[in-house]
């Protein structure tokens, strides 16, 4: 809750501080305004903000107003939800609530508002123990229309019993035509979770909190268990919703420049007057303390993609503190950077560089996101034989902490980036801030005071000055007398994944065997209930929806300089108010790079900044890095060209930001490892592999669907053919080889040849964004910076023709991996962004939307679907945590037929368009402006006629868009990413890859 952003200019802070003593005059402590009674108000200037707490007379409800000059407002109502089983109630709630409305009675008002909205955020998500569902938009008109929507959905739901069936559990028919078909589970939560779970991390995470806060709400699965999602009655939800959806149970939040009081007025005479007062009863007990430590062992499946004896996961978790204690929070959030974040961490050192282990354990260090805060350690990637020596190591290094405590350049290091953090600016401040301060709110903690982050440094500082050794004495009173801890071990068991399905086949045998005729008939007729209302048309003249001529016509141009110095090397200037921050932004061309090196381009990415450089070694650079700025990145770099649709721009984009005061500090340490790289080090290299190969395989299950699309594209494009090979399957692969290789010093010997030819600045170009006061004599640094770089500038275009010798091809391709569930994606053809045909067709992705959910999701029971349309990229169909396979493949077909049939209205058009514009006009932070001309070369002329091509597009565009690049194209690439499957695997047609 301590990282948070500001988001003004020097000329914006006089005018905010203006306006929001304008509001501290009307919302004056003790007044009452429409309901409301404000009972606190707070001043504070490190983040710009006026923070307002107000209490409903009526019915106790909690509101908070952050009063901003921001036009990316911010609602989100939430309550304290706390389950006391594993049925998921809680998260089932959260999807029922959005499937209609007493005033919105139309089904699933949600995903409808998707399209008749241009909100820059909505969801809504279920976390331990509390239920939010934040939306924000930059329209005054939309933020009203969305408030409505929200507070009906959870205040006013139908909450009925087909809508329960459809998002919880159902019985019913495989073939819910064939009667004779065998009866199934079906949900899309009772699917969603299936595949939560098939990541064993997630599962540890979760049996790890179990285990160490097993007293009350935590004990319990708040998403649900797949095994006990089946024992959830329509009853049981209906009750939950009773209990915990109240006013007197809610924390109301707003953000930005709209009028509190119109938000007050509405809010009270629309809802909350309808209430009374009640004691929802649903605060969460501290957890009792434990006399003596307690550990627990779990099997899990095997990972494919790591070491057979490498698969052991271990954790130590210990309880701390109440989450409302707010400044020993904030001590333990510093002891979490201290302990455990980079590479001069104690735990970094004895447990990571060990290689005992491939990388940290989930949820590693300080976690605050339960009444009870935890403090968690360990390691995944073990050998199982090494348990006993890693806890051992565990113990150990606390006891070095508390002997040898921390360096103090540390210490300032995380305070530098907690201060910088508070003027870095992002463009969804609003809803971070609600995101971060919920679980603090939840159980009733200073909300006002938790905001004041200056005051906590200052008050750590002067102890910090009065006794040298306050953190070790709180890692003596927290890890080393504290018998409250929890250990926990994972392995591998064979035959795992057979042991779930036998135990759902088990309770789903008991069910239908324990159905009455009477029920086993129902069962098929809520199937074709369920069917038909998922194929009707509906009638959505009850929601509210913004209009086309909402969007403005055009936006304002974003100022650029270009010029070139140091001998023609490109540099942009965007001057923008940065808050007293700069921004660096560098492309470094591979176009000249030897073929024979290229595969190891992205290896070089990913430990360009972490291998140390100069004099300095690869801790000390980390240290300065963190002393100088928010972090150094470096990133593959490969775009289509927006006009030329044979060529491309491949290369490293490199990127850091600091205070302006740091930028020449900065720099410094980008040309130490521009100039003198350190690539000797083996074991630091084979650390950092082994992290970065466990990070990519546990990406996996969370983003199934992204690689499954990268997979598809990458036989029908070049470009996306060079991304598999830097970021999908393909590289994940090769990451899992590269662990078991013995041959890591030659790799290294490749890498500095890589670094040879491309660290210089022959082909490098050059972006800055700061602000006016400092723009000069930042360009005068950065040409400094470049002078001194090796190498001579060239004069070639960055841009690289797409090789003759590849060659698109049609490709079907199923990886199979031991998962319950599929990730499947079809891709086309990819034309270049200044295309004409390009902005319907992203109006075409966002239209085929509502008939995908409704297959997908609603019928098929997947917890997602849909289709991407990225300019520049292949037009994409994808699925996620999918039960089907082959059946949601078949759905991409029909979706192209539903709109060649021209089942759709000018509404429907209407709507996509608004959907598509939520990505168009979203907000962008002033670091952030003109990254869309530097890093993609797509000018505002460029975006200009794009946005007009989408407002323009007409029914017949869209019906000849998806005729000539859908329809009739002449290739397309699938992929399926999955359990093995007897009808695709047996298909000479499709490529099976094992993993």
């Amino acid at each position: 809750m301590y990282h948070y952003q500001v988001d003004f200019s020097n000329n914006e802070k006089a005018s905010a501080l203006s306006i929001n003593s304008d509001l501290q005059k009307e919302f004056e402590i003790g007044s009452t305004i429409h309901g409301f009674e404000v009972i606190e108000q707070k001043v504070v200037p490190e983040l710009q903000l006026t923070a307002f707490r107000l209490n409903h007379i009526k019915t106790g409800a909690d509101y908070l107003h952050i009063a901003r000059e921001d036009s990316n407002n911010v609602f989100c109502i939430g309550f304290k939800t706390t389950p006391k089983d594993s049925t998921g109630v809680a998260h089932i709630l959260e999807h029922n609530v959005l499937c209609g409305s007493e005033k919105y009675p139309c089904r699933d008002p949600f995903f409808k508002m998707l399209n008749r909205s241009l909100s820059t955020f909505m969801n809504a998500m279920t976390g331990n123990d509390y239920t939010v569902y934040p939306f924000s938009t930059q329209n005054k008109v939309d933020f009203r229309n969305l408030m409505s929507v929200y507070l009906d959905a959870v205040f006013r739901p139908n909450l009925r019993e087909i809508d329960f069936m459809q998002e919880g559990w159902r019985l019913e028919h495989k073939d819910v035509i064939d009667k004779n078909s065998p009866i199934i589970f079906k949900g899309v939560v009772f699917n969603e979770m299936k595949g939560v779970f098939a990541d064993s991390q997630q599962l540890f995470m979760q049996k790890l909190q179990n285990g160490v806060l097993p007293s009350h709400t935590y004990g319990v699965v708040s998403g649900g268990d797949p095994l006990h999602i089946p024992q959830l009655t329509w009853k049981d939800l209906r009750a939950f919703h009773a209990d915990h959806y109240h006013p007197s149970n809610s924390r109301i939040y707003s953000y930005g420049d709209l009028s509190l009081k119109d938000h007050l007025d509405f809010i009270d005479s629309e809802y909350l007057s309808k209430f009374e007062k009640i004691n929802p009863n649903t605060s969460v007990p501290e957890e009792p303390k434990w006399k003596e430590p307690q550990s627990s062992y779990i099997s899990c499946s095997a990972d494919p993609m790591a070491p057979e004896d490498r698969q052991t996961s271990l954790a130590v978790s210990c309880v701390l503190t109440s989450i409302t204690d707010d400044f020993e929070n904030f001590v333990l959030a510093i002891l979490d950077q201290l302990l455990v974040r980079g590479p001069n961490a104690p735990f970094y050192k004895s447990l990571i560089e060990t290689s005992l282990g491939t990388s940290f354990s989930p949820v590693s260090g300080f976690d605050n996101q339960t009444r009870t805060t935890t403090f968690t350690v360990g390691l995944q990637g073990m050998n199982k034989d090494d348990v006993n020596k890693v806890l051992s190591i565990i113990d150990t290094t606390f006891d070095s902490v508390m002997e040898n405590g921390f360096a103090s350049d540390r210490i300032e290091s995380i305070l530098h980036n907690i201060e910088l953090s508070m003027k870095h600016q992002t463009s969804n401040f609003g809803l971070g801030l609600i995101l971060n301060l919920t679980p603090f709110w939840n159980h009733d903690g200073n909300l006002l005071k938790a905001l004041e982050i200056n005051s906590k440094i200052e008050k750590l500082r002067n102890i910090l000055k009065e006794n040298p050794q306050f953190l070790q004495e709180k890692v003596y009173q927290y890890f080393k007398t504290n018998n409250h801890k929890y250990s926990l071990v994972m392995s591998p068991e064979e035959h795992y994944e057979q042991k779930l399905i036998q135990a759902e086949e088990s309770l789903l045998e008991m069910k239908v065997r324990n159905l009455s005729e009477e029920e086993t008939k129902s069962v098929w007729e809520m199937g074709q209930l369920l069917k038909t209302q998922q194929e009707t048309k509906e009638d959505l003249s009850c929601l509210p929806t913004l209009c086309v001529s909402d969007i403005p016509k055009t936006i304002p141009n974003t100022d650029i300089g270009n010029v070139n110095i140091n001998g023609n090397i490109p540099l942009q200037l965007c001057i923008q108010p940065t808050n007293g921050v700069s921004y660096f932004n560098a492309v470094l061309s591979t176009k000249n790079l030897p073929v024979e090196l290229a595969k190891f381009v992205p290896l070089l990415c990913n430990i360009l900044t972490s291998m140390g450089a100069g004099n300095l070694d690869f801790r000390d650079m980390s240290q300065k890095i963190e002393l100088v700025s928010g972090g150094f990145c470096s990133s593959m770099h490969i775009i289509n060209h927006p006009e030329d649709s044979s060529l491309y721009e491949e290369g490293i984009h490199i990127n850091s930001y600091c205070l302006q005061k740091n930028f020449v500090a900065m720099l410094d340490l980008w040309l130490n490892i521009m100039n003198e790289l350190k690539l000797d080090d083996v074991s630091r290299f084979t650390t950092l592999i082994n992290m970065i190969a466990t990070e990519k395989s546990n990406s996996l299950i969370h983003n199934g669907h992204k690689y499954a699309i990268s997979a598809a594209s990458s036989s029908i494009s070049y470009v996306c053919c060079k991304k598999e090979e830097v970021g999908g399957l393909a590289y994940l692969q090769n990451l899992k080889e590269l662990c078991n290789s013995p041959f890591l010093t030659e790799i290294l010997e490749k890498l500095k040849e890589v670094s040879h030819h491309l660290l210089n600045k022959n082909n490098i170009r050059v972006a800055i964004n700061t602000s006016r006061e400092t723009a000069d004599t930042d360009v005068c640094n950065v040409e400094k910076f470049l002078q001194n770089i090796q190498g001579e500038p060239s004069n070639a275009s960055s841009m690289s023709v797409v090789p003759s010798a590849f060659t698109p091809r049609t490709e079907r391709t199923h990886h199979i991996f031991n998962l319950p569930v599929n990730y499947s994606a079809k891709a086309f053809s990819n034309i270049p962004y200044a295309h004409p045909d390009s902005g319907p067709l992203r109006i075409l992705a966002r239209l085929m939307f509502q008939f995908l959910h409704r297959e997908i999701r609603e019928k098929g029971g997947a917890y997602g679907g849909g289709a991407y349309a990225n300019p520049g990229n292949p037009f994409s169909f994808y699925s996620y945590r999918d039960p089907n396979s082959t059946l949601t493949l078949k759905t991409f077909d029909d979706a192209v037929d539903w709109v060649l049939t021209g089942e759709f209205t000018q509404q429907d058009i209407n709507e996509a368009k608004l959907g598509v514009f939520q990505n168009v006009d979203a907000p962008v932070s002033p670091g952030e402006r003109g990254m869309r001309q530097f890093l993609n070369h797509i000018s505002d002329d460029m975006f200009s006629q794009q946005r007009l091509a989408i407002l323009n597009a007409t029914s017949d565009n869209l019906i000849s868009v998806c005729r000539k690049y859908l329809k009739e194209a002449s290739l397309q690439g699938t992929c399926l990413i999955g359990p093995q499957n007897s009808h695709i695997d047996e298909d000479p047609e499709w490529n099976k890859k094992i993993h």
